[in-house]
């Protein structure tokens, strides 16, 4: 009976290694939000969003015939100095959570331009200074 119990206890460290599983997980998607005239910074470099050059979306509570999409100009800077001037267009068609646009490369970090939010409607327009850039940073 003691062998039985033996044998049963050192077989359980093998029994819980084999029930583990190996499960590939992807890292978390961090999203910073950015707002208009506010900078974020990544080391030595950052984002700047100049200005909004335009919003033709089509409003959330609203059918049309044509999506619209959002232009913003962004500035790209490097130990505070400009280094180049952006301009972001988010649609269907161009940047949006399904296709990415690479704005830098800081370290081992990279900061992608994601979406642009908050999105008008029929009843409420927008400041400008309301907008916001959802920038991924992976």
């Amino acid at each position: 009976m003691k062998k039985i119990i033996f044998i049963l206890f050192l077989s359980i460290p093998f029994i819980a290694l084999y029930a583990q599983d190996s499960i590939a997980t992807t890292p978390p998607k961090i999203i910073t939000k950015l707002k208009i005239g506010n900078t974020a910074t990544f080391d030595t470099k950052s984002i700047k969003i100049i200005k909004l050059i335009g919003d033709s979306r089509c409003p959330v509570d609203a059918t049309c015939i044509w999506e619209g999409e959002v232009t913003l100009l962004v500035g790209l800077y490097e130990n505070d100095a400009l280094k180049e001037e952006k301009e972001l267009v988010f649609s269907s068609k161009n940047i949006n959570p399904d296709h990415l646009e690479k704005l830098l490369t800081s370290g081992q970090k990279t900061i992608y331009a994601h979406s642009i939010s908050p999105q008008a409607s029929t009843e409420e327009s927008i400041d400008s200074y309301e907008y916001y850039l959802n920038l991924l940073v992976r």
